[in-house]
């Protein structure tokens, strides 16, 4: 507790710690005017095509785009990655996008977060080792913020609290797409906080196979597997891993005085134990060379422990998470004489958890809770490609239902429902001979909550509940291409995100609900460039560099406020910005080395109307980040050293708790022989003993080694 603001809060999803305060906000008149401008350059930009006409001697039909090997991807997906319709094309795209490939992580003792936090503005917080909870923001949003999918399978679901990206297993990932700011209508819904899209491994011709196995500090265990088969019209996938760590890192208890150095000691960590196991299995058929069926199942399963702040022995509290998802698909392209490409799937996800805190060792009191979520729909995308532009449109419809049951009392309550209708039209145009790209597009989003308001554990009765709300939100994104070495981009897009149920019910830890909270409603400009060149020097074999300036600002956000008793209540505030520009470059010199590098700054600043907060920096984004990568390779032998930094962090909405810089160096060396592959790690080498989480620090130094064998 400082100055009546809880530094960390507990919740059913493991750690729920405090990032209390807005997000992102502005004052209704300008939003009014940013509003008013974005449909104005929809329809000046829609009109001006129409009348025009496009004649194919403007619009040129060879798309010869630029690839440019940067840490902003302008390359298509490998072909062996198998492209498929639905995918984003990133050729085309405007918007500013990482792609990280498999190469990237793969014999590696790493997790989702830590993969992602390399790149440039993003920011992983985690609440401790290997496998703890993890979340994900990108450009000072917040978590709620971020849409992940999997397999364009929003994960994100009605509960909320973001995605735990700690029950993402990597042995299943092929790629990962990071779409910053403005995100295309294949996803259905779009995000403040922007979109991040696992790629999971795609069957690829012939017989494939390889294993890999790991152990290191903490006695953290990996095991993975992989294998598949495709040869004439069928094929199959099968993947497979286990990851477990006792996380017993030793660690600095203050004894919650950490003015007073005195009763400080260090300890092990204890109850911060996790076993997690996920199968992902694949079969297609292909009837034609344009028509193919596919199902994919995909399974987790984790059982964790969650720590006390205190670190006390006696701590048994427990969170068991089991996740399916099950898809089935049809892809059938080349359709009639416009040549419609479409893709039609139907899916169903089921999310089960038990939360148990039955001795009250973390919560408010003693909990034991069982959360199951149901969720499934459909969504049917098709597009058109002519020879100056492609027009796509698509349909995603959902149904979700969550039951939460109290197993202390045997009662059921918050028991709700959620279902969602988005459509998306977008147009992707290509003008000056392919050297110009313009992307205008549209998406309606329709909201049905009919919720179950249980309050009876903090003195009251149940409440039935319904909620209807519906959303048009345009977005516009320009590529310029004028000389091979020079892109040039800039995209403008305005997005809606619904409360989550966890905002509307606070059936969590140290929070309460609110029912009559609104939709949050952003705007997100961003501009910037990328160059790259090949071969400039004889010394120099490639060279890139790319720069972006982002603002946010939305109305309604929604933060949570405390009382003096440190009770949380979700409340909507307006008036806060995010500014910012990241940027990073990367040179392949002397035919054996690769030097990476990316840096964000920004400056989210809380404008609400609290005095106490007006003018502060929002709570848990950093100001500065840096990240960097050298790497030598020489025959099958690879080195790699890393740099993580951040700065400029507050725990607290008063800005009256700063969080120690982080600063982190790993290192390694791989040695591929024939078909193994050798890996050895290091983490945290300067032994560095921060912490995402005020109260939940992160281990301190600790070693890997792996070996896996390609087939």
């Amino acid at each position: 507790m400082e100055n009546g603001i809880p530094v960390s809060e507990i919740s059913d999803t493991g750690i729920f710690l405090a990032s209390a305060g807005p997000v992102l906000a502005g004052t209704p008149t300008e939003m009014t005017i940013m509003k008013n401008r974005i449909f104005f350059y929809f329809a000046v930009v829609v009109l001006a095509l129409t009348i025009e006409g496009l004649p194919p001697s403007i619009a040129g039909t060879d798309k010869d785009a630029v690839t440019l090997d940067t840490v902003i991807v302008t390359a298509r997906q490998d072909e062996e990655e198998r492209f498929e319709t639905g995918d984003v094309d990133m050729e085309e795209f405007t918007g500013f996008v990482s792609v990280i490939k498999r190469q990237d992580f793969e014999g590696k003792m790493e997790d989702l977060g830590e993969v992602l936090q390399k790149e440039a503005g993003i920011q992983i917080r985690q609440s401790g080792g290997l496998g703890s909870f993890s979340t994900v923001s990108m450009r000072g949003s917040s978590s709620e913020q971020v849409l992940v999918y999997m397999d364009g399978v929003l994960l994100n679901d009605a509960a909320g609290g973001g995605v735990d990206l700690s029950n993402i297993a990597l042995s299943d990932v092929a790629a990962i797409e990071v779409f910053r700011g403005v995100s295309p209508i294949n996803f259905g819904k779009g995000s403040i906080g922007g979109v991040i899209n696992i790629r999971t491994l795609r069957a690829r011709e012939g017989f494939k196979a390889s294993a890999d196995a790991g152990y290191g500090s903490f006695n953290t265990r990996k095991l993975s597997g992989f294998v598949n088969h495709k040869t004439g019209k069928w094929d199959y996938l099968i993947s497979a891993g286990y990851l477990g760590s006792d996380n017993d890192f030793e660690m600095l208890n203050d004894n919650g005085t950490p003015q007073n150095p005195a009763d400080d000691k260090w300890e092990k960590r204890n109850n911060a134990q996790f076993n997690q196991g996920n199968i992902l299995a694949k079969l297609g058929y292909d009837f034609t060379d344009d028509t193919r069926v596919a199902v994919v199942n995909q399974w987790f399963s984790k059982d964790q422990g969650l720590p006390s702040w205190n670190n006390s022995p006696q701590t048994e509290t427990s969170l068991d998470t089991e996740r399916n998802i099950t898809t089935l698909s049809l892809i059938s392209d080349d359709i009639g004489p416009l040549h419609f490409n479409t893709r039609t799937s139907v899916d169903y996800s089921y999310k089960y958890e038990m939360y148990d805190d039955s001795q009250g060792h973390v919560g408010l009191g003693r909990q034991k809770t069982r959360y199951i979520t149901n969720r499934y729909g459909g969504k049917f995308y098709v597009e058109s490609p002519f020879s100056w532009n492609t027009v796509g449109f698509l349909v995603d419809m959902h149904h979700e239902d969550y039951e939460p049951e109290d197993l202390l009392t045997n009662r059921e309550t918050n028991k709700s429902t959620r279902d969602i209708l988005t459509a998306g039209l977008q147009d992707t145009i290509f003008l000056l001979e392919d050297t110009l790209t313009v992307i205008p597009a549209l998406r309606y989003t329709n909201i049905k909550d009919d919720l179950r308001s249980g309050t009876d554990a903090w003195g009251g009765g149940v409440n039935a509940t319904s909620r209807h709300d519906d959303y048009v939100n345009p977005q516009l994104g320009v590529k310029y291409n004028p000389v091979d070495w020079l892109v040039l981009k800039t995209n403008l897009a305005q997005y809606v995100r619904e409360p989550s149920f966890f905002e509307l019910f606070g059936d969590r830890g140290f929070f309460i609900g609110n029912p009559d909270l609104k939709a949050e409603k952003g705007i997100n400009f961003d501009a910037g460039f990328n160059v790259g060149w090949s071969k400039p020097f004889s010394w120099l074999e490639r060279i890139s560099l790319n720069g972006t300036y982002f603002h946010t600002k939305a109305d309604d956000l929604i933060t949570f406020v405390y009382d003096s008793r440190g009770i949380g209540r979700a409340e909507n505030i307006s008036e806060a910005r995010i500014d910012g520009v990241e940027g990073g470059f990367q040179v392949d010199f002397l035919k054996f080395f690769r030097l990476t590098a990316s840096l964000t700054w920004q400056d989210p600043v809380n404008e609400g109307q609290v005095r106490a907060f007006h003018g502060k920096r929002l709570p848990g984004r950093y100001k500065t980040s840096a990240a960097g990568n050298l790497e030598a390779r020489y025959g099958g032998v690879k080195v790699y050293l890393e740099y993580l930094r951040e700065t400029g962090i507050y725990y607290d909405s008063a800005n009256l708790l700063p969080a120690d810089d982080k600063n982190v160096f790993n290192a390694g060396i791989s040695w591929l022989y024939r078909s193994f592959l050798f890996s050895l790690e290091g983490k945290n080498l300067t032994n560095d003993r921060y912490e995402d989480f005020n109260g939940y620090p992160m281990p301190g130094r600790a070693f890997y080694f792996t070996v896996g064998y390609r087939y």
